[in-house]
Formats: structure tokens, C-alpha cells, sequence
């Protein structure tokens, strides 16, 4: 199985503030915020175009604005999202309030799916939704609202949906943001599968003090990759253990 990183936030190709994965011929995770992905996708010789199932991990422009543009390129695809994941959004940038949602006038495409439950996509590949709670959210949450009627009101993530890939070895898991908490994405693939969980790509939305919090659960993972949302200095603490591994745009990992 190959993943290929077409947009991160770093990296040798045309890199913006995002994430989006494609994995082996068919399936994309997340699609940044432009058309970058499309243009380094066509760089590294993956056709967009043949893409069948894509997903939109929760309701961040830096997941899901490259939308319009793989919708002009793809005619085929089924396109997953979580329940309210076009539910306007906006970020608290110390009393400046900042747009941060998907492009509302596209939630009717006949071609975007809603689940509110676990589904299954291909022999091996499962969505998760409804993330359960078991350890604390992410701190930088606390600046990121959505609307609720006609009320902002902290966002609680409930949209966020996870992509676990079946092994006979193990699972891979992959993750946008981890919104609803790294620990909590473990917590729920474990009691919903009985294999270990072989490989964690994505990024996990936390400071250098909650990196700290990681370092034992992770211990037990084969291979993880992460970047986008985990800062620079959480990344530094995570990287004392050997199976942690940067994600760049233009990233290519084999499992």
C-alpha cells in the first residue's frame, strides 16, 4: 500500500496551511484548501481524475477548500463527510472573528454523502464516526466556534470522521485534525476492532504540553507520521521516540 501526502504544510512541492492524502489509486483524504493538491498530484503522476471515493475529515477550509476544484476534475467520486460537516465555522483570533468553514453552496452536490454512522466504503477501508470521549480534547479548540442556530457556540467536532484501512497485520488509521483528541481516535478504533493498530498518519492539533501526554500510547504503535496541526515543538517531544516520522507534501509511505 502506498500514501502519498499531496498537500501539507511544508515540503519540496507547492505546500499550503492543510492536509490531503491519497491512498493507492482510489481514495483521497482530505483536499487542502485550493487546487494545490490537483497540481501536485499531476506532478507526482496521480490522476485526480480516477479518484472513487474521497473524504472530507471535518469542517475546516484547510481539509475540505479544495472541494470546488475536485469536483471539476472528478466526475466519479463519492464524497464522505460527517453530520454538520457544512455547518458555518469560524475561528476567535484574540476578538477577530475569522471564517474557517467549507463552502456552504456545495452541501447539495448529489455526490457528497452524510454519514452518521460507521461505514464502510471498500472491503477493507471503514469510516468512523462519533468519536467518543474518553480523554481531554485538544487545547487550541477553544478557539474554534460554530454556529448553532443563530448562536456561536464552541464547536464540539461532532462532524470529525476517521479512515481505518484493515490489514490482516493490523490497521492504519488515518486523521485530520484529531479535534476530538488523538487518545480518543486510538480509544475508539480499539474497542471497535481487535487488532493493533499498525500505522498513524495525520495530524493530531496539539502544543508541546500535551505532546508529553502521548509518548506512552504511541510507544505502542508501529509507525506514526504527523505534521499540519502538530506544532513544530510538540513535534520535537514526540520525536524522542523512534517510530515517529515527519509528514511533508510530496511525503510517500509504504506499508
Amino acid at each position: 500500500m502506498m500514501i502519498t501526502c499531496l498537500i501539507e504544510d511544508t515540503g519540496p512541492l507547492k505546500a499550503e496551511h492543510g492536509l490531503s492524502l491519497h491512498i493507492n489509486k482510489n481514495l483521497l483524504f482530505d483536499m487542502g484548501q485550493s487546487n494545490s493538491f490537483i497540481e501536485n498530484a499531476q506532478k507526482l503522476k496521480i490522476d485526480i481524475s480516477r479518484i472513487k471515493y474521497a473524504l472530507i475529515s471535518h469542517g475546516h477550509y484547510d481539509h475540505g477548500g479544495g472541494l470546488p476544484y475536485f469536483l471539476k476534475e472528478n466526475k466519479i467520486a463519492k464524497i464522505y463527510v460527517g453530520d454538520s460537516a457544512f455547518s458555518r465555522r469560524y475561528a476567535n483570533d484574540n476578538g477577530s472573528w475569522r471564517y474557517i468553514g467549507l463552502d456552504e453552496s456545495l452541501k447539495d452536490d448529489l455526490r457528497i454523502k452524510t454519514l452518521k454512522k460507521d461505514t464502510k466504503i471498500t472491503r477493507d477501508c471503514k469510516i468512523l464516526t462519533n468519536i467518543q470521549k474518553f480523554f481531554p480534547t485538544p487545547e487550541g479548540n477553544n478557539k474554534l466556534y460554530k454556529m448553532s442556530g443563530d448562536r456561536l457556540v464552541l464547536d464540539d467536532f461532532r462532524d470529525e470522521i476517521i479512515l481505518v484501512i484493515e490489514r490482516a497485520d493490523g490497521l492504519i488509521v488515518l486523521t485530520g485534525c484529531s479535534h476530538r483528541g488523538i487518545l480518543n481516535i486510538i480509544e475508539n478504533v480499539k474497542r471497535r476492532y481487535n487488532k493493533p493498530i499498525k500505522a498513524l498518519i495525520g495530524g493530531f492539533h496539539i502544543k508541546a504540553k500535551e505532546a508529553k501526554g502521548l509518548l506512552e500510547k504511541f510507544e505502542e504503535i508501529e509507525e506514526i507520521y504527523t505534521g499540519h496541526c502538530t506544532s513544530k515543538k510538540a513535534y520535537k517531544i514526540l520525536e524522542r521516540l523512534d517510530n515517529i516520522k515527519p509528514l511533508h507534501t510530496g511525503t510517500r509511505i509504504k506499508i
